[in-house]
Formats: structure tokens, C-alpha cells, sequence
């Protein structure tokens, strides 16, 4: 039984030592995960997320990041899960080839930890487990889906499972609580994709933040002692039969476990964008950068991406995952800026919209495997005449490159005394003995 065995193995991780590479790592996936959270706290989404809760009152017991005062563990946890994913900018998952893991297991941990005052080992640990199973699930998803003819958003519904198993190892579930906990999350999980026609990106923001709500909902019920099937990654009936209409679709969702651990294989985003454009751009601001091409010398752009991507990455959407937009602001400005994006005015500016004229996107039906997804070749025709390629991988991020990404995004929010002190207390989360002086600094003031 698959369910059973991975809930087995889940609950005997709280007392043997994780390797120190993946807790290291779930470090820089908390780090990289709260200065998304901050710099989205103020997105339209989710303030007006913020607001109905407040409205819906409740106990005063943690923190929803970047806003004042305090709220109840799940109207937190629901707050903090759609900020994890307000925008683009938030870690994904490399083998799935975009996925959004780390918006379910980050923000349940900081949350529940919160409530219960955990030390940062066990949060950190939490993330790291939570992510385990987030980081399978998603995979699964993604080799299984076909994407034009079953629309469906995997991240909404892995996030409600592993952010409940990352409350349940906090809570300390048994055995079969975890069990509860993962069909209570599943029976809890959405996924409509209709989002793609949004121009705003508030199906996403709601849907993982309900996830997150729905994940620590579940895994507080399992402590009660509430009841349900214990199966729910088993064959007839189970998730990916519902999802998936394949039944056996998780058979190998356990081939490796405890050897290979999924949270190794985060990528961190260097750019405020959706994850298809995630390696062009490397490209385009390398060519920009060489050549010394600003916009006025730019007659044509053409990007080579896999054909699937496209579909990713629709025109309707918001410029932070319009790849004709993302491609044309960073054209235009040299850069692509998180609150360029985000401005009321709207990240396409008359330089941006001029620009778009100029972009092409070819979808390659010859990249057809996974890791195609971290392939691209760009080509820009000057207006002398003269053709720039690259072709180009997706190169991981450095930890000066994280840093840098973090000052970017929190220090317009925060200022720099305050982005110091978060920065240093993240960085220390391994040694701190609870993690509510974290998130205490993480409230707007």
C-alpha cells in the first residue's frame, strides 16, 4: 500500500537525521519562498484574501507576512499560502518542470510552527518532508497530464497534500493520521485551470492559498482523531485515478525513498516570471548584455522554446507569465523587474508594447522530454543587419544571486534595516529555538 508506506516512512523521519545537504537546502527554499511572500503580501490578490479574512475574525494567533497583527492558524495559513504563490517569483520544482512545490510546504510550516512555537530544526524538517512528497505527486502530474486536452492545475492539488503532511509532522500524527491527513487534504483539493483566460493571477494566488488552508484543516482533524479511507494514493478511486483516470499512475511514487530526496531538485527563479521563460532569458539579457543591444537596435527577437510551453504561457494571461510580455519588457528595459511587473499602471509600458511587435515565439516539436523544458535557443536580428543567437540551458542560481534576488524583492517592502534583520534571522533558522521570533518580524509594522 502505497499510501501507508510513505505515511510510515513520514512519521519515523521525525526521529532519524535528515542528510545535511537536503536540510541546507530546504534553507535556501525557505529563504528564496519568505522574500516572494513579502514582496506578493501586497499584490491585489492577496489583500483582498487579507481583508475577507480579517472580516471573518478569529482567534489572534499568527501572522499573515507583511500585514499587522495576528489571525487564526488556518486564516494565516491560507493567507500566507496565496502570497507564496501571489506571483511568479516563488521556487519550482526542476523535475516537473515548473511545478510549484514549495507554496504548500513553506508557508504551513512557518504557520503551524508559529502556533506551536517550533524550534527552526523541526520547521526546516517539516519543509523538507512536506516537500518530499509535493516533489513526487507533481512529478507524477506532469509526466501524466496532457495538458491541451485535460486542463487541470497539479500545483493547487499537490499543495493541499503536502502542506498537510507538513503540518502533520509537526503536529506529530501517527502512522494513520498522516494516512487520514492526505485523504482529508485530497478530498479538499481544486485545480480548474479555466485561469489561463485571467488577465490578473488570482486563480492561482486563491487556489494554493485554499490548499494551504485545506492541508492544515486536514491534518487538525487527523489529530483530533476524525476518520477516512486510508488509501488515497492506492489504485481504484484514488487520487490519480480521480485526477488522472489512471489508477496506477503512483506506483513508483516511492522508488528511492530516503536516498533521493525531491527538495534537491528546486529551482530557484532568477526572474519575476512563469517558468517557461525561465532560460531564455538567460539567453536574451546574455546576447543584450555581449552585443551592448538596447532596445532601439533590437529589429527582431525570435524565441525557440518546447511547443508544450507555449501552451503555458498564454497571451491572455498577466505580463508575469505572458511570454510575449516577459520577452518584450525585458527587451525594452534591459531587466524584468518584480514591481515593474506589478505596477498599477501594468508592467506593458508604450516601450514594452512597441517591442512585443517584435517578438516571435516558435514551438519546438522535436523537444518533446522533460528536460526540454530548461531548453531554448533566442535569436535577435539588429538593425544593422547582423544575427546574435544563443542556445542556451537553464543555469542554476548561486547563493550571492539569492541574496541579491532577496534585496530586490524585500527592501521595497521592508526597507534595508528591517530586509538586514529578516535576512539574518532566515539565514539562522537552523539555531532558532522557536520560530515566532521570525515570524513576529515578518509583520508589517
Amino acid at each position: 500500500m502505497i499510501t501507508e508506506s510513505l505515511a510510515d516512512w513520514l512519521v519515523n523521519q521525525r526521529t532519524q537525521p535528515l542528510p545535511d545537504a537536503v536540510l541546507r537546502k530546504a534553507g535556501d527554499v525557505v529563504f528564496d519562498s519568505v522574500g516572494a511572500m513579502i514582496a506578493c503580501s501586497q499584490l491585489p490578490e492577496v489583500v483582498a484574501i487579507v481583508k475577507f479574512l480579517r472580516r471573518m475574525g478569529g482567534a489572534e494567533e499568527c501572522t499573515m507576512i507583511g500585514h499587522a497583527g495576528l489571525t487564526s492558524l488556518v486564516n494565516a495559513a491560507m493567507a500566507n499560502g496565496g502570497m507564496a504563490h501571489g506571483d511568479e517569483v516563488d521556487p519550482v520544482h526542476l523535475k516537473s518542470v515548473g511545478g510549484h512545490v514549495a507554496s504548500g510546504p513553506v508557508p504551513a510550516a512557518l504557520t503551524v510552527g508559529q502556533w506551536i512555537n517550533a524550534g527552526g530544526w523541526d520547521v526546516l524538517r517539516a519543509v523538507a518532508l512536506g516537500y518530499e512528497v509535493g516533489g513526487r505527486l507533481i512529478t507524477v502530474f506532469y509526466r501524466e497530464r496532457d495538458y491541451v486536452a485535460r486542463r487541470f492545475y497539479p500545483t493547487a492539488i499537490v499543495g493541499s497534500i503536502s502542506s498537510a503532511v507538513t503540518a502533520g509532522i509537526l503536529l506529530d500524527l501517527t502512522r494513520t493520521q498522516m494516512q487520514v491527513a492526505m485523504c482529508l487534504a485530497a478530498y479538499q483539493a481544486a485545480g480548474p485551470d479555466n485561469m489561463t483566460r485571467d488577465p490578473a493571477h488570482m486563480g492561482k494566488t486563491f487556489q494554493v492559498g485554499a490548499a494551504n488552508r485545506n492541508g492544515v484543516t486536514a491534518a487538525l482533524l487527523a489529530r483530533d482523531g476524525c476518520h477516512a479511507p486510508l488509501d488515497i494514493l492506492d489504485g481504484s478511486h484514488s487520487l490519480f485515478d480521480a485526477y488522472l483516470g489512471a489508477p496506477d499512475a503512483g506506483a513508483g511514487l516511492l522508488e528511492g525513498l530516503g536516498e533521493y530526496y525531491s527538495i534537491t531538485d528546486v529551482m530557484h527563479k532568477r526572474y519575476p516570471a512563469g517558468s517557461p521563460n525561465q532560460t531564455y532569458l538567460q539567453a536574451l539579457f546574455g546576447l543584450m548584455e555581449r552585443h551592448a543591444l538596447k532596445a532601439a537596435d533590437i529589429d527582431e527577437i525570435e524565441v525557440q522554446i518546447p511547443k508544450r510551453g507555449l501552451h503555458r504561457v498564454p497571451t491572455t494571461r498577466h505580463a508575469s507569465i505572458s511570454a510575449l510580455a516577459v520577452c518584450a519588457i525585458a527587451a525594452a528595459h534591459g531587466e524584468l523587474d518584480f514591481y515593474r511587473l506589478h505596477h498599477p499602471e501594468g508592467g506593458l509600458d508604450g516601450a514594452a508594447r512597441e517591442m512585443q511587435q517584435r517578438v516571435k515565439f516558435v514551438g519546438r516539436e522535436d523537444w518533446t522530454n522533460m528536460e526540454a523544458g530548461h531548453h531554448a535557443i533566442v535569436t535577435i536580428c539588429d538593425r544593422t543587419g547582423r544575427t546574435h543567437t544563443e542556445e542556451v540551458w537553464h543555469q542554476p542560481m548561486s547563493g550571492p544571486e539569492l541574496d541579491h534576488k532577496f534585496d530586490r524583492l524585500v527592501t521595497p517592502r521592508f526597507g534595508p534595516e528591517k530586509t538586514r534583520k529578516v535576512e539574518s534571522l532566515l539565514k539562522q533558522l537552523h539555531a532558532a529555538p522557536g520560530v515566532r521570533g521570525l515570524m513576529t518580524a515578518l509583520r508589517e509594522t
